[in-house]
């Protein structure tokens, strides 16, 4: 798997409580519809994750990572962005299929060292090619 992620990460928390607006946040499917307002609570493997919906702290969800936008339950995205904040700009966006402690790779094979961001309304990762 890797270095597993770590509540912080350059003194920055990418693991967080479905209380805050802290951490990696991510799409998901919860059986019922796609949220796009989930958070990453813990690792299980190298693309499977405990995610919750941020301010309900009380279900979680355990979901493998998907390429495109999670359509059934159990399905993950999580983004990432190689030129700043996360946009509408689907070229700049990468669809990530593996997130270790320092190394994001995404569907294609290719790899990036990754931070977290804020921009005061979440944290997104930003992503420079290796």
């Amino acid at each position: 798997m890797g270095r597993a992620l770590k509540k912080d990460i350059f003194g920055t928390d990418v693991l967080g409580t479905p209380a805050s607006n802290t951490g990696i946040t991510v799409r998901f499917h919860d059986g019922s519809a796609l949220r796009s307002d989930g958070i990453i609570i813990k690792q299980r493997g190298s693309t499977t994750y405990v995610v919750a919906r941020i301010g309900a702290p009380t279900t979680l969800f355990t979901c493998t990572l998907v390429s495109g936008t999670p359509a059934a339950s159990g399905e993950l995205s999580i983004q990432g962005s190689t030129v700043g904040n996360l946009n509408n700009d689907a070229v700049a966006n990468t669809s990530i299929a593996k997130l270790t402690k320092r190394v994001a790779t995404d569907f294609s094979g290719n790899r990036y060292t990754w931070f977290l961001e804020n921009d005061s309304s979440a944290d997104y990762i930003v992503l420079t090619a290796i």
